[in-house]
């Protein structure tokens, strides 16, 4: 069993960033990153594609969007990432669509910054920065926390990898939000399990304020087209709130591939039908059919992209159950909860950013300064 003295639960934009800084403020305890995809970026990862060894595509977040220029914590945290090249300002640009499929004239964009060569590529920069006493583990999915003795035990369903910790931190709200009951079929949360009502009253305020976060779901059709040329190919399409409720799609993302060829991710939205372990393939294939059929109304101002579509190849759905909260937020203050040596971070928490990966980050600082010693 692995024993820390800090255990961080999920290795997307927030948790990798958390640990970068703590690593960055001198943090000289252990420290260990549980994760249950294959490996770092969360919701800003990148497909790879089993039989396609040089396929990469950002099938989640495709940018970091920030609402001014970054300043103080993150300034300090992103600079080095600008200045490897991993992040670079997105130049490439963003178009809107109406419910007739016409292009219009959107909102201004603001600072965008994209990963390079994928997002992915940012949360594996900011890990490289870790703590000296790191490890990072991928393909868990826990599933059991207890308390006891004054330390954290965690474990996957089987209960086959058990690790220990001395404080925890929750990078993601699965582990504590009822959205896990129905999805996975568990009784409660697991934190709550953990740490019974009355215990912790700043635990329980917690709780009860991720217990009131509302997010949306995304099903996310990702798809290879041929080589093509297009002329000011956009980064991202997006369609105006008329739009998404004619065709279920909330944008479309574009993605040129090292050798010409161009990836396509279609941010679909849900259609409110509900999800259990046993519905959900039926229901990624209902998504894939219900965007395969809207999708060449969608790209009517491209009749390049649309002929590609004849010869495109589907890589699957992705479903993003919690793909951006809409409502309610954990406040910063019940961030870290003292008593039971728990703490959160992630673009839930309410300030700036909220709902962005500039939320994600700012908060993992902002916990990052509050775990400083060991």
């Amino acid at each position: 069993m692995i024993e820390v003295d800090l255990a961080i639960v999920g290795a997307g934009l927030a948790g990798c960033a958390l640990t970068h800084c703590l690593g960055r403020n001198g943090f000289d305890g252990s420290t260990l990153l549980i994760e249950a995809g294959r490996g770092p970026g969360g919701r800003a990862s990148s497909r790879r594609h089993r039989g396609d060894l040089i396929w990469r595509l950002d099938h989640g977040a495709p940018a970091l969007n920030f609402s001014a220029p970054p300043q103080g914590g993150i300034a300090e945290l992103l600079q080095p990432l600008l200045d490897q090249g991993v992040l670079v300002e997105e130049q490439r640009p963003l178009v809107w669509l109406d419910g007739a499929a016409q292009r219009i004239d959107g909102p201004p964009q603001g600072l965008s910054y994209a990963g390079s060569p994928t997002m992915a590529s940012v949360c594996e920069a900011l890990l490289a920065q870790a703590p000296g006493r790191h490890q990072s583990v991928f393909g868990c999915r826990l599933r059991w926390l207890e308390r006891s003795s004054g330390r954290w035990l965690l474990a996957n369903a089987e209960r086959t990898e058990v690790f220990a910790a001395k404080r925890l931190a929750l990078t993601g709200t699965l582990l504590a939000h009822p959205r896990s009951l129905a999805m996975l079929a568990w009784g409660e949360p697991p934190l709550r399990t953990a740490i019974p009502i009355g215990a912790d009253p700043q635990l329980d305020a917690a709780l009860q304020a991720i217990a009131g976060i509302e997010a949306s779901v995304r099903w996310n059709w990702m798809l290879a087209l041929p080589a093509i040329e297009i002329k000011d190919c956009p980064r991202q399409i997006w369609l105006i709130p008329q739009a998404q409720q004619r065709w279920g799609i909330e944008r479309l993302v574009l993605q040129l591939q090292s050798d010409g060829r161009l990836g396509l991710v279609v941010h679909g939205l849900d259609d409110g039908q509900s999800i259990t372990p046993e519905s959900q393939p039926a229901l990624l294939r209902h998504h894939e059919q219900r965007l395969h059929a809207a999708l060449p109304e969608v790209l009517q101002p491209w009749p390049q992209l649309q002929h590609a579509l004849e010869q495109a190849e589907s890589y699957g759905v992705m479903r993003w159950g919690a793909a951006v909260p809409t409502a309610g937020g954990l406040p910063a203050h019940l961030q870290w909860c003292e008593a039971s040596s728990v703490g959160f971070a992630g673009d839930w928490i309410n300030g700036p950013g909220y709902g962005c990966g500039e939320g994600a980050l700012r908060s993992a600082v902002a916990l990052a300064e509050q775990l400083k010693l060991p």
